[in-house]
C-alpha cells in the first residue's frame, strides 16, 4: 500500500506554524514524517517543539542547532559559568530547562535518514562522502553545516562570503540518492535535479515548508512531489 513521506523544513521553535502546517497536510498513521533538523533555537517554543516532535513520533536528523545545544548543555553542567552569558535568551532557557530525557533524545538523533532512494540531511553532503555508520566526526558535522564550496570545491564557513563559488546542491550528482535538506534559508524552495532545499525562513517571517512524496514500499517517487507551505505568523528574529 502506498504511503506518504512528509519532510518538514527548519522549524526553529515555530510550533504554532508547525501545527498549522500539519493540520493542512493531515498526516495519518501510515505516513512517515521527518524533520530536517533545527527544530530548536531562535523561535519562541524550542523545547515544546522538540517534545511535540517526539510525542508525535516524527523522525528527525541532527541539525547544527541541536548539536549546539548538546555541546552547550554539557559545558553548562560542567560549571562553565561563561556558557550562558554569551547566549540569546531563548538558548539559555532551552539549556536550563533541558531534562535528562530531552538530552537522551537529542543525542540519539541520526545525521542522515535514508528511505529507499530518498535521503534527508540537515545541511548537505560533501563531495566524495559516503553516508554510512563509519563516517568520521568531521564528515558528520559537515552534514549539519555544509552550504557553499570555494573554487577548489572545499566547504567554507558561512561567513566566508568572498570565497563562495557554488552552493553544494548545484553540483551534487545524486550519489546518495535524492536529497531533501534545510539549514540555508531561501525565499522559495531550492529545486535541483537531485536535491531540494526546503528551509524557507519561517523564523525570519518567511514560510514553513513541507515536501510530500509517495512511497510504495520500494521506491520513493521523487519526480512528482508536492510542496505545502505555511506563512509565518510573524518575524521572530528581528
Amino acid at each position: 500500500m502506498s504511503r506518504r513521506v512528509i519532510v518538514y523544513g527548519d522549524i526553529h521553535g515555530c510550533l504554532d506554524e508547525f501545527k498549522a502546517l500539519r493540520s493542512e497536510i493531515k498526516p495519518n498513521k501510515n505516513d512517515i514524517e521527518i524533520s530536517v533538523g533545527d527544530f530548536l533555537n531562535k523561535g519562541p517554543y524550542s523545547l515544546k517543539t522538540m517534545r511535540y516532535i517526539e510525542k508525535k513520533d516524527i523522525l528527525s536528523v541532527m541539525g547544527n542547532n541541536e548539536s549546539k545545544i548538546i555541546k552547550l548543555y554539557h559545558k553548562h553542567k560542567n560549571q562553565d559559568k561563561k556558557t550562558l552569558e554569551k547566549l540569546r535568551e531563548n538558548e539559555r532557557e532551552t539549556i536550563t530547562n533541558l531534562k535528562k530525557s530531552d538530552l537522551t533524545y537529542l543525542e540519539s538523533l541520526p545525521y542522515f535518514i535514508k528511505i529507499a532512494n530518498l535521503t534527508i540531511v540537515h545541511g548537505g553532503i560533501k563531495k566524495g562522502v559516503v553516508l554510512d555508520n563509519e563516517m568520521s566526526d568531521y564528515d558528520k558535522k559537515q552534514l549539519t553545516l555544509l552550504r557553499f564550496y570555494n573554487k577548489d570545491y572545499e566547504s567554507i564557513p558561512y561567513g566566508d562570503k568572498d570565497n563562495r563559488f557554488v552552493f553544494w546542491s548545484e553540483v551534487y550528482k545524486g550519489e546518495e540518492g535524492f536529497v531533501v535538506f534545510g539549514h540555508h534559508p531561501f525565499d522559495e524552495v531550492k529545486v535541483q535535479e537531485y536535491a531540494v532545499g526546503i528551509d524557507t525562513g519561517c523564523i525570519y517571517g518567511g514560510k514553513l515548508t513541507a515536501i510530500i512524496f509517495e512511497y510504495d514500499g520500494k521506491t520513493v517517487d521523487t519526480k512528482n512531489y508536492k510542496i505545502v507551505e505555511q506563512k509565518a505568523f510573524k518575524n521572530y528574529f528581528e
